[in-house]
């Protein structure tokens, strides 16, 4: 198996509206290796910017991720970081900038 930078496993998002929850992404999966370029291609509003935003966890505040949704980072000589698990500022400049960008 080849290493991975990125891993997203069941990327699930839904947004909070007044109507009720409205499904942005569902049970998404894919792998980055270091060096290696991905493109998301779909229609107009079928997820690819949530998609990209979820990787560093810059949706807004109404946004429900899945409970199984994973992000895993693997930085070289650390253990690997499920990004759906940080909160706060501090920790996710962990990512944000320096190891994930757009």
């Amino acid at each position: 198996m080849s290493k991975k930078l990125m891993e997203v496993r069941n990327l699930s998002l839904q947004f909070k509206t007044d109507e009720g929850l409205i499904t942005a992404v569902d049970n998404v999966s894919f792998s980055i290796a270091p060096g290696e370029v991905l493109g998301l291609v779909g229609e107009s509003g079928s997820g690819k910017s949530v998609t990209a935003k979820s990787l560093m966890k810059l949706n807004p505040s109404n946004a429900v991720y899945g409970d199984d949704s994973q992000i895993i980072l693997h930085l070289d000589g650390e253990e690997p970081i499920d990004i759906m698990k940080l909160h706060g500022s501090k920790e996710l400049k962990v990512a944000r900038g320096g190891a994930i960008s757009m």
